[in-house]
């Protein structure tokens, strides 16, 4: 424990609250984007759609699948990938989280450079596996959906977070100190 005397504070201190302020200006930031008019057309329904036509790919190696637009069928049972099913809201909250480091910006490149297809990759094993369900366990469907896969992708974005930040950012502040 680290007395502040005369209520000074450490250098920790101000870059833990700096990391704090800058993340959640920046997630209030990427939230009105992703929220605005123009992110509609632009970017949730290009990302459903194509969440939905990659899903019926790999789900046709096993079954009879389609896509068409947003909407995805999988041996009889129909979905449809929502704005919210994109992955788009972890993405920018692991975004937010790596731009507000303190680290240099090349780090940060490569956070984003392999955090972004990452998390792009946990939501749609998150939707093809819940389109298996659907069908073999419809049962299970909602339930999955609205409690087991939403704290998976919250858990899975940390953790590609942290191995970023301890591949990336870890050893330059171990080598500096």
């Amino acid at each position: 424990m680290k007395s502040h005397r005369n209520g000074h504070r450490s250098k920790g201190d101000r870059v833990t609250a700096r990391f704090c302020a800058l993340f959640l200006g920046l997630i209030v930031l990427f939230s009105s984007l992703a929220s605005s008019r123009w992110a509609g057309p632009v970017l949730h329904e290009r990302l459903t759609g194509l969440i939905a036509r990659l899903s019926a790919s790999i789900l046709a190696l096993i079954g009879d699948a389609s896509a068409s637009g947003h909407d995805l069928t999988f041996n009889g049972f129909p979905a449809s990938v929502e704005g919210a099913c994109d992955g788009v809201q972890p993405m920018y909250i692991y975004l937010a989280a790596v731009l507000a480091c303190p680290c240099r910006w090349r780090d940060k490149g490569w956070g984003i450079l392999v955090g972004i297809p990452a998390i792009f990759l946990i939501n749609f094993i998150r939707v093809a596996t819940m389109m298996l369900l659907g069908a073999y366990w419809p049962d299970l469907f909602e339930w999955t959906h609205l409690y087991g896969w939403q704290a998976l992708v919250i858990i899975l974005t940390m953790a590609v977070w942290i191995f970023w930040a301890e591949l990336f950012v870890r050893p330059r502040d171990q080598a500096t100190s």
